[in-house]
């Protein structure tokens, strides 16, 4: 007859075979619906209200001064198409918006990539993250905030900015390509009318693509990003969809745009600079 320890342990199988039974279970009992939403053939009014999930800053990059908030939707697809007749396009369609700091103005990201951000200086900050319809109506939004170490509290941050430093000349051609370019073109002068800074760019030699790291250098083609900067500041946000540079809720009068394309490791390549001036709000029927 098998001893206590022997019960024992035959009683700690089963307990552990019929509790991943009861997992696997629950998980084929999830239909393609629970899962994935709605279909797309459904109509508006039977499909649930559009979510955003936010996490915290990816904890490794903020030791760097690197910002990483990676967040993702429910019952709505990320997608870079706008205006009121994409309201009535069925799955729901939007984009964010990301506020830095209680500033007076966002910028629109349509990549669903995370939202990164570096430069900002050592301290709290907050960041809110706007789920927006394809005509920039709010449906829902979370903040996160966290602290930038000090730079001199974080001998990993100083090398790590020598790390990237340190990489060979961005421009120099791989494998024989030509140097990689930006190409800018001017805001588009309706949207600019609407206070809407929307920004088009595209590439030469050079794709862009969300792939980092310093073993993306010897990728063939050649693939990087772009950087913004608004108005000098000191920190710059990160893009990696190819789409347009767009930015909302800038102050009348004059700005500049800074949009840098860089290697998959955040070295500069190239650069080009957008100057803008936003025209002072039309006055309101009050006014009148």
């Amino acid at each position: 007859m098998p001893n206590r320890i022997d019960q024992r342990r035959m009683w700690c199988v089963c307990i552990s075979v019929v509790l991943a039974c009861a997992v696997a279970a629950t998980v084929k009992a999830q239909t393609a619906r629970v899962v994935r939403g709605a279909a797309a053939v459904e109509p508006f009014q039977n499909k649930p209200p559009a979510k955003i999930v936010i996490d915290p800053p990816l904890a490794e990059p903020l030791s760097h001064g690197r910002v990483v908030i990676q967040y993702r939707t429910e019952n709505l697809h990320i997608v870079p198409v706008f205006g009121p007749a994409a309201l009535a396009v069925s799955p729901r369609i939007g984009h964010i918006h990301v506020t830095v700091d209680d500033s007076p103005w966002v910028w629109a990201d349509a990549s669903a990539e995370p939202v990164i951000l570096n430069g900002l200086p050592p301290g709290p900050h907050k960041i809110l993250i706007q789920l927006e319809t394809a005509n920039h109506q709010l449906l829902d939004q979370g903040a996160v905030t966290f602290t930038v170490p000090e730079a001199g509290n974080n001998a990993s941050a100083a090398a790590q900015s020598a790390v990237e430093e340190s990489e060979g000349p961005a421009a120099q051609p791989l494998q024989n390509e030509p140097p990689a370019m930006i190409i800018i073109d001017p805001p588009l002068a309706q949207a600019l009318s609407r206070g809407v800074v929307f920004i088009p760019y595209r590439t030469e030699n050079l794709h862009i693509v969300p792939v980092f790291g310093p073993a993306a250098l010897a990728v063939s083609p050649r693939i990087g990003h772009i950087h913004v900067t608004v108005d000098d500041a000191t920190w710059h946000w990160a893009d990696a969809s190819g789409n347009p540079v767009i930015i909302n809720g800038l102050t009348a009068g004059p700005h500049k745009i800074l949009i840098q394309l860089v290697n998959a490791n955040h070295r500069p390549i190239d650069q080009g600079t957008v100057h803008v001036t936003l025209p002072a709000p039309k006055p309101g029927p009050e006014a009148h």
